[in-house]
């Protein structure tokens, strides 16, 4: 897939986070819209047969990875395929608060056997289903190694054209490592002047050496070529974002 550039759009006025206003529409700017196209056309492209599964991720909080994995989704629902995302991040969730639809039950009350069937919601948007985190659990890492997580992975293949699921940042928490080599692939979110290049190298060595697959890289927030290299290097970066990514037990909806 190489490199995508999700364009900057200034905004008039602050608008509140995690809404359902950033989802991707007909009426959404031009420039976006054919940004998604021909990061799902790549995609598209790369993934046949039974490659379906794809995690998104991203070094750090606050890059754009649920808004990117949400909108991929959108984009590949509008050609007609059937799609589900699933809320992987069991820290800070946030695909329930796109759709407004309750956070739990979901897919952590399935991992953990306090479910049969998984709680899977239909959306507004044709073609598009969402499976949300469920239960903040204490070790998120502990749910994802058990046999369910690839029981599921087994039936939600068989079911769905594609799945998107949204994950924590790499740089900090372990999630996704543990069931990268069990993925299809894993798109890498990086938004421009936001994280140190060095940071990002080592996301990247982390999911490699683990034997994820990395299909890509979206350069969001993207103004321009020339200021990708121009990371700015943040020497208190990492001890700072550890204070800031914790649990976050979401709104009770």
């Amino acid at each position: 897939m190489g490199r995508i550039n999700i364009p900057f759009l200034k905004k008039k006025k602050k608008i509140s986070t995690y809404v359902k206003s950033e989802l991707l529409t007909e009426n959404s700017p031009f420039i976006i819209n054919e940004a998604y196209k021909s990061m799902r056309t790549n995609l598209m492209f790369m993934l046949s047969g039974n490659k379906k599964v794809i995690a998104f991720t991203s070094s750090a909080a606050n890059e754009g990875k649920t808004t990117t994995c949400l909108n991929t989704a959108v984009a590949f629902a509008q050609t007609g395929h059937k799609v589900l995302v699933i809320d992987m991040d069991m820290r800070k969730p946030r695909v329930h608060r796109y759709f407004e639809i309750p956070s739990s039950p979901g897919f952590s009350d399935k991992l953990g056997g306090f479910i049969k069937e998984l709680p899977i919601s239909r959306t507004e948007y044709e073609n598009l289903w969402v499976l949300p985190v469920g239960t903040i659990p204490p070790s998120p890492p502990e749910l994802l190694m058990t046999t369910i997580f690839d029981e599921v992975l087994s039936q939600i293949r068989d079911e769905y054209d594609y799945i998107f699921i949204d994950t924590p940042p790499i740089h900090v928490v372990t999630d996704l490592a543990i069931i990268a080599s069990k993925l299809d692939g894993v798109v890498f979110v990086v938004r421009e002047n936001t994280v140190a290049l060095e940071v990002v190298k080592q996301s990247i060595d982390s999911l490699e050496r683990v034997g994820a697959k990395i299909l890509g890289f979206i350069l969001n927030d993207s103004v321009g070529d020339s200021l990708f290299t121009q990371y700015r290097y943040r020497r208190k970066y990492k001890a700072r974002y550890g204070y800031t990514y914790g649990y976050s037990l979401p709104s009770k909806e």
